[in-house]
């Protein structure tokens, strides 16, 4: 047998990160037809039966509008370290008309221990504090700060649009989100995470040891 064997520390040792958004609040994730309705949600209109495709065109804009959230928020989180996005529960959406009232996903991450933290330098300037000004001092914060932002990223792009009234009743066409509600605070208080499994890394320094 070989001696002198050693892990390699760029090694993958995966965490995974429950992220819960509440979106229960109608004034926080309003309903009515503008940029800032349609909550966040991978679902798409044909995600339904057909009878329970969105039955307005207004209803059909939302829909892009919570994918297009959704797509900003995986985004965020990709732009951290490599993800992979897993167990998707979405709250309410009976119909394609139903605006979700709660997402909650597991992020898995390889390498979450490169994910800068406040204070870590990054090239000639030191990583500042989240979206709220509180110091992200854990994985788990820097996560809930990405997901935050991805939320309320403005952005206009082609999407597909579901029109029970148009000719083809599909339609790519451009649609602009907003954030959901202008106040920080009220978004960022709707986002939770937390770490719920996690592969230590074997070393020389933890080797042997048990908790």
């Amino acid at each position: 047998m070989p001696s002198g064997f050693q892990q390699d520390s760029n090694q993958l040792s995966p965490d995974f990160y429950r992220v819960v958004i509440d979106m229960t609040s109608g004034t926080y994730y309003p309903t009515a037809d503008a940029t800032t309705n349609g909550a966040v949600t991978p679902s798409s209109s044909d995600s339904f039966a057909t009878v329970n495709f969105p039955t307005t065109y207004a209803k059909g804009k939302a829909r892009a509008r919570g994918n297009m959230r959704f797509r900003n928020v995986i985004n965020r989180l990709t732009g951290l370290a490599d993800c992979q996005i897993i167990d998707i529960e979405i709250g309410a959406e009976t119909n394609g008309d139903a605006q979700a009232t709660s997402l909650a996903f597991t992020a898995r991450f390889d390498r979450d221990n490169g994910i800068p933290l406040t204070g870590t330098l990054q090239g000639t300037a030191t990583v500042g504090n989240d979206i709220a000004g509180n110091a992200m001092d854990t994985v788990a914060k820097a996560i809930k700060d990405a997901v935050t932002r991805g939320i309320m990223d403005a952005t206009t792009a082609s999407a597909r649009v579901y029109n029970p009234a148009g000719y083809s009743n599909d339609s790519q066409e451009s649609i602009t989100v907003a954030s959901p509600n202008a106040t920080i605070a009220n978004i960022y208080g709707t986002v939770t995470v937390a770490l719920i499994d996690g592969t230590e890394l074997i070393t020389a320094d933890n080797a042997g040891t048990a908790e």
